[in-house]
């Protein structure tokens, strides 16, 4: 039960994300989506910025998928400009997967993901509220995480004290 500590910390960072993203209007349930992200990026302060980044390439492309679907559809036919519209972007997300820094190919399609699921249209105010979303996801995970860490570390080192002086 000592590690009971780091957790609650973080169920409290998670807590005051979420208000703080409610009063700014961003749906809640995109700051958790950000925080999936961090937690399967990497979930440290050197794979952050990486699944934040591939979390918008994702939403991209989502806009990309959604204009293809709705665009090619008439022409097309629905079922075909949904073959195709999901084709490219999913080859585009499994491509990714060799790029240096934006490699991280399970954000991508968390941030694909998050665009579909809004069911908001695919304009700039709606790429804004996602990206804001996701992004106070991956920042309160890694707060949740860095400060848990201090906790972890500060403790183990007073545990390691306490076994020195009882030696």
């Amino acid at each position: 039960m000592k590690n009971v500590l780091p957790l609650a910390v973080a169920a409290l960072v998670a807590a005051i994300s979420s208000v703080i993203v409610a009063r700014l209007s961003i749906p809640v349930w995109t700051m958790f989506i950000g925080w999936i992200s961090f937690v399967a990026g990497g979930m440290s302060s050197k794979t952050a910025l990486r699944s934040y980044v591939c979390d918008l390439l994702g939403v991209a492309l989502g806009f990309i998928g959604a204009l293809l679907i709705s665009g090619g559809a008439g022409a097309l036919g629905g079922d075909f400009a949904l073959l195709l519209g999901v084709f490219v972007i999913v080859f585009a997300a499994l491509l990714a997967q060799h790029l240096p820094f934006a490699n991280l190919v399970v954000c991508y399609f968390i941030g694909m993901t998050t665009f579909f699921a809004s069911g908001l249209a695919p304009v700039a105010s709606t790429g804004l509220l996602l990206a804001a979303g996701l992004f106070a996801g991956v920042a309160s995970g890694l707060i949740a995480v860095t400060l848990s860490g201090f906790l972890t570390r500060g403790r183990a080192a007073r545990d390691a004290d306490a076994a020195a002086t009882r030696s």
